[in-house]
């Protein structure tokens, strides 16, 4: 692990206990039976049911949770050790059956030896990672012949904007296209706990829409869809407002520019 990954993988290590009591997360609802998973990947993978599904970058396992309580058979894998404990806790408390391994994507092929129906993941996990081909190759190789991989991710033109103003103007700072070196961003608090008395270096990489659909055919995937939407899972911007079906969208003066997009991809039969 680069150095560069294991500063991301220690300041998550830190963020991680704050966030299953936070409000931004709401387990005690989830643990109610509120479902953390969105309309939009929902309506993309509605039958799930005795499907294996791994789970990519899945933090404290609430998505992955919520795919068993809809029949599946899942894995959750996240870099974080803290995550994953807390993970294997929310489960076991639930009483679900899941199974989280601590592994960085790229270290995955010799901590896991299976190929799965479904690969998923999902809001805000590819600019961790510093090789988007390598990230590709993992997925197909993880896949059986005929599975399907799925994401749902903030879109890379919402990303080259300013988000840590507090004018609620839209200015651009950040390239579009990937560098080898990441961007650097001191990090206070939590995205979820922003008072959080923890803080750290946050090291982040940009990856084109060419990037990550290409990666993806590179790997032998075949893309089956692409969808692109004006609104985010969550509030990305200053000034957003929240939207009937749960998201999040600029003001309507903005115009529409797009905020989030979905793709799903297969793995040929042969």
């Amino acid at each position: 692990m680069n150095e560069y990954l294991k500063a991301n993988q220690e300041i998550w290590n830190s963020w991680t206990p704050f966030h299953p009591a936070s409000e931004f997360y709401d387990v005690e609802g989830f643990k109610a039976g509120r479902e953390s998973l969105g309309m939009i990947e929902l309506a993309a993978l509605t039958d799930v049911e005795g499907k294996s599904l791994l789970h990519l970058q899945c933090h404290f396992g609430m998505d992955t949770i919520s795919w068993a309580r809809r029949g599946a058979t899942v894995t959750g894998i996240d870099f974080s050790q803290q995550a994953i404990e807390a993970a294997r806790a929310l489960a076991d408390e639930m009483g679900v059956d899941a199974r989280f391994v601590q592994s960085n994507i790229y270290e995955l092929p010799q901590n896991l030896n299976e190929q799965f129906d479904i690969v998923f993941t999902s809001g805000g996990v590819l600019g961790w990672l510093p090789d988007i081909e390598e990230w590709a190759q993992v997925i197909a190789h993880f896949l059986k012949p005929g599975g399907i991989f799925y994401i749902r991710e903030i879109h890379p033109v919402a990303l080259v904007f300013d988000e840590r103003r507090d004018d609620k103007e839209l200015r651009l700072r950040y390239p579009y296209f990937h560098r080898t070196a990441p961007l650097a961003f001191h990090e206070q608090g939590t995205y979820a706990v922003p008072d959080a008395p923890v803080e750290g270096t946050a090291y982040y990489w940009i990856h084109s829409l060419s990037d990550i659909i290409g990666s993806l055919i590179r790997s032998g995937l075949t893309l089956e869809s692409f969808d692109e939407y004006p609104f985010l899972g969550w509030a990305h911007f200053p000034g957003m407002t929240r939207r009937n079906n749960g998201g999040w969208e600029l003001p309507s003066e903005y115009g529409e520019i797009p905020l989030m997009f979905s793709l799903k991809a297969t793995k040929d039969e042969a």
